[in-house]
């Protein structure tokens, strides 16, 4: 029996990769229906217009879950290349990786810890 140590790095990869893929499509598809096909709010049949049974708000819920294994998927994918970020990308040079890592770091946190108004 097969342990996760005695799987190839290449064949995790390549499920890594495709799931990702999988999930760019499904975010992509399901933005699109929710800014072109399902109306927003009450009115022009908001609650009542669905897609497979799902309404806007139920396409709003998988879209974001999609979403959060999507960015877990994509640390998961920066981990498994991370000798290759050092040595590549960041030229070797430590402070260009660590200033990538912070500014991808402030663009998550700028929408998370923003303050918000009504």
């Amino acid at each position: 029996m097969q342990t996760v140590r005695d799987v190839p790095k290449n064949a995790v990869a390549r499920v890594l990769n495709g799931l990702m893929f999988l999930g760019g499509c499904f975010l992509a598809g399901t933005g699109w229906l929710l800014d072109e096909r399902l109306p927003r709010g009450r009115g022009e049949g908001g609650g009542r217009v669905t897609l497979l049974g799902m309404n806007r708000h139920d396409w709003g819920e998988w879209h974001a879950w999609v979403g959060y294994a999507m960015a877990a998927l994509v640390v998961v994918h920066l981990a498994l290349h991370w000798r290759w970020l050092v040595k590549i990308a960041a030229a070797q040079k430590p402070w260009r990786l660590a200033a990538g890592v912070a500014a991808g770091l402030a663009v998550a946190g700028f929408f998370l810890f923003a303050p918000v108004s009504r």
